[in-house]
């Protein structure tokens, strides 16, 4: 910082290149001009840029899946889209190498859906067949357990950007997805959940059971394959 005299100069304010003027109780101040601030390139900023840039680019991907799954729960928080739900709830399972410049999302802990809705005891995930996934599924019968609840399946190619979802009634044994030739060979993950089709608030007062119309389970990582 430093001062010059006034009478010389004239007030001086206002960036001049690499220097800043300005005149403070009467005396002409300049200091270095400190940058804007609108593109900070610190270690933190940059993980924390690249962490959200990947969980935006997965919510996308999966918008169709989150519209169901994260419906209810983005319901209950104030100018939130399940989008924004995805994104917020997602940020801490994704990890940044600095070594790399790379994130990377712990697929297994990603939330794809949530809620009070029993869920169902997922498989194995099976890609033997060409252009499918199958992933089998048992049935729990708790309380707030119904035969046609909708038994959701999945299926995200974090190289394609693109991620399909198949289903079923909790009344079945599998839910088989159908994927694109253009995918054979392609690296994917898979998550399932359950949605209740109760179409208004049912209470279950013995359990403390209150589910809301299309209220989903908790989603759960089935695994990562690739397509045959």
């Amino acid at each position: 910082m430093a001062k010059t005299d006034r009478n010389v100069l004239g007030d001086q304010r206002g960036r001049i290149g690499k220097v800043v003027g300005r005149v403070v109780k009467g005396k002409q101040i300049y200091s270095a001009y400190a940058g804007s601030g609108k593109n900070p390139r610190t270690p933190k900023q940059v993980a924390h840029r690249a962490r959200f840039a990947l969980a935006v680019a997965m919510g996308r991907a999966m918008k169709g899946v989150l519209n169901v799954g994260l419906r209810n729960v983005a319901a209950t928080r104030r100018q939130q889209s399940p989008f924004n739900v995805f994104v917020r709830e997602n940020m801490p399972h994704i990890s940044y190498d600095p070594s790399t410049g790379l994130a990377a999302a712990d697929y297994a802990r990603i939330v794809l859906a949530d809620g009070d809705t029993p869920a169902v005891a997922f498989g194995t995930a099976d890609f033997s067949e060409a252009g499918k996934v199958t992933v089998p599924y048992s049935s729990h019968t708790e309380p707030g357990a119904f035969d046609d609840d909708t038994v959701y399946v999945a299926v995200y190619a974090p190289g394609l950007g693109r991620c399909i979802l198949g289903n079923g009634a909790r009344s079945g044994s599998s839910v088989s997805v159908p994927l694109p030739s253009a995918w054979a060979g392609t690296s994917v993950q898979v998550w399932g959940f359950v949605c209740t089709t109760v179409e208004e608030p049912t209470l279950i007062p013995e359990y403390g059971i209150r589910l809301k119309p299309y209220e989903c389970s908790k989603s759960e990582y089935v695994g990562s394959g690739t397509v045959a």
